[in-house]
């Protein structure tokens, strides 16, 4: 626990990813940098700004930009809310709801497999995207762990794969080419591609349950001794896996055998008091969305005066004695922080600090 912190926004960061102000950069990667934003409600937002290059090509950049349209009208849970794309500064964006804790991908590596209640509510929730995503001329694109994020309040599925990166070459900043999937709704009623799906479904929930990749003999699921599996998933989960695709089980399989619905009341009861996450990446994710809801505080105060009451002192402990509410800053406008420096004056206190330290 607290093995994660923000980075302050580097200089190379976008200026212009209209109307999101970028305030700490929560990941970087193979495909590009994801940032910390907020709504003007104060609502965080993931703004993820893709490699130099990526979507350069207008013909990739419209076909990505309709998808994020497509993407938008689509309304699920388990899905972090796709608010919109653009392109700034020759770099491609996307943002999406901010959703507090480790990807799948860290939590098995850090705190170990999912308990049985959490690979049922995950199946549950994967299940759901990947129908909603085909009711509306969309793909699963490949799911994998990093895509899904755990929250408090269960999985969600943060990152819908409109931009596919391949380094070709070696790799560097000259050698990049953009993959991009075709244009929305081509995937309606395609039975190749939603049997893949299936199967990416079905490694994830592996690879959940056991803490490692499908490799080898990947049937081995089908042991009651092999990971933290519920019964019912582990004959479709093992279908999943197989190489014809015209013997997987069909999303509405996998989908029933998750689902209390026909499960007497009292183990349905039983089931969803258990706990579903490891207590470490429960603890993670309390940690981040504090960490969240602290930088906007940070920020609210500094563009609005009004100190945070973890920072007001007033030099006495006397009970019953009022701690003032708001400091007003009488330097000279030139010395006044802006928001502009959040990133230079917070970095320290709060993008850097181990969260629970």
């Amino acid at each position: 626990m607290g093995s994660f912190a923000f980075e302050p926004v580097g200089a190379d960061a976008p200026k212009n990813v209209s109307p999101y102000e970028l305030r700490a950069m929560v990941a970087t990667g193979l495909r590009g940098r994801t940032y910390l934003s907020y709504t003007s409600a104060g609502k965080p937002v993931a703004v993820k700004v893709f490699r130099f290059g990526v979507g350069s090509d207008p013909k990739a950049r419209a076909r990505f930009l309709r998808a994020v349209t497509v993407a938008r009208s689509m309304h699920c849970e388990f899905v972090a809310p796709v608010l919109g794309a653009g392109f700034a500064q020759h770099k491609l964006w996307q943002a999406t709801q901010y959703e507090p804790g480790p990807s799948l991908a860290d939590a098995v590596f850090r705190y170990g497999a999912l308990p049985r209640e959490g690979v049922r509510r995950l199946a549950l929730a994967l299940t759901k995207v990947v129908g909603e995503l085909h009711l509306v001329g969309l793909s699963g694109r490949g799911l994998i762990p990093p895509d899904v994020v755990l929250t408090a309040n269960g999985p969600r599925v943060v990152d819908l794969g409109f931009a596919r990166v391949e380094i070709e070459g070696g790799g560097g900043e000259g050698t990049t080419s953009v993959l991009l999937d075709e244009i929305p709704g081509r995937y309606a009623s395609n039975e190749a591609v939603l049997a893949q799906d299936v199967r990416d479904v079905a490694e994830i929930l592996y690879f959940a349950a056991t803490g490692r990749s499908v490799g080898g003999d990947p049937a081995d699921i089908l042991s009651p001794g092999t990971g933290n599996c519920p019964e019912a998933l582990r004959e479709l989960i093992a279908a999943g896996l197989r190489q014809d695709a015209g013997r997987r089980p069909r999303l509405a399989e996998l989908a029933a055998a998750a689902s209390t619905a026909g499960v007497p009341a009292t183990t349905a009861a039983r089931w969803e008091a258990d706990d579903w996450l490891p207590k470490g990446a429960l603890a993670d994710a309390n940690e981040r969305a504090a960490l969240v809801a602290s930088i906007y505080r940070q920020h609210a105060w500094i563009v609005g005066g009004a100190m945070p009451e973890s920072l007001l002192h007033t030099g006495s402990s006397t009970p019953g004695v009022d701690r003032p509410q708001a400091v007003e800053d009488r330097r000279p406008s030139e010395q006044k922080l802006t928001a502009a420096d959040l990133s230079k004056t917070l970095a320290r206190r709060v993008w850097k600090r181990r969260p629970g330290a």
